[in-house]
């Protein structure tokens, strides 16, 4: 039997638009159909409600607390071809720096960090003196959960880990070496290629003094490929994939917090 008001409902709330099947409509009727609607917008907001009632108390107890930080890449540069390795195997200094905010849930020793840091590193080869060294910049968004004890009133200790996201800037490709395979047809150049965004995981531990300055060692593994080595043909205006590259870096860093 065909439904005799409607086979089905729609409406939409701030959870999005909701569908409802109503397959004996006789029995249900117009009214019965606006109370399954009205009883499933109740039942979301109530849950919506309830976890603000909770969450919004440990908000306002956080404690809020924003600086600048600085430190020190000493990068680690890999590639998935050991053939090619001499051309990042010696370790550059970098450096790191931006702001950054901690955000503390009191008598827990929980806590959570985000910054926005221009991140630079930067490898070379030790034996190939016709290399290049290869510098890669971007920006960088660490966004990590701590956790740690206090001990007196002056030091706080802590572990942390999380994940990073970075964009890098500048010239998408740094040379590595030129005039590889010359012949009087082909000129050729071997290039660090770089991904325009990246992903890592942060690892490390750290200390903040007296509430106001934070040092962190911490260790920033790559995830996925950073970029690309890559044989330019210049006369052609080709390339060919070498093999694929990470730039992870241990860290050191020193942060001001107000």
């Amino acid at each position: 039997m065909q439904p005799k008001y409607f086979s089905s409902c729609q409406y939409d709330d701030f959870w999005g638009t909701r569908y409802f099947d109503l397959l004996d409509c006789d029995s249900v009727g117009t009214g019965g159909a606006v109370g399954v609607i009205l009883r499933h917008k109740i039942m979301k907001k109530t849950i919506a409600f309830t976890l603000l009632f909770f969450l919004l108390p440990v908000a306002l107890c956080a404690q809020l607390k924003v600086g600048v930080t600085a430190g020190l890449n000493v990068s680690k540069f890999t590639v998935s071809d050991n053939t090619y390795k001499e051309y990042i195997d010696q370790v550059r200094p970098g450096l790191l720096v931006g702001p950054t905010a901690v955000f503390t849930v009191p008598k827990t020793g929980l806590a959570f960090d985000a910054s926005v840091l221009y991140d630079l590193r930067a490898a070379a080869s030790k034996n190939n003196k016709n290399s290049k060294t290869i510098y890669c910049g971007s920006f960088q968004l660490p966004v990590n959960v701590r956790y740690g004890m206090t001990f007196g009133d002056i030091v706080h200790a802590f572990l942390f880990t999380g994940p990073q996201f970075g964009v890098n800037v500048g010239s998408k490709e740094s040379l590595i070496i030129s005039g590889v395979g010359r012949t009087t047809r082909h000129a050729m150049e071997r290039r660090w290629c770089k991904e325009s965004t990246t992903f890592s995981w942060n690892f490390g531990v750290g200390a903040v003094i007296e509430e106001t300055l934070q040092v962190r060692i911490s260790y920033n593994l790559a995830m996925r490929k950073s970029a690309e080595i890559r044989q330019i043909d210049l006369v052609t205006d080709t390339s060919t994939l070498l093999t694929k590259g990470k730039a992870s870096a241990l860290q050191v860093s020193l942060s001001y917090l107000f």
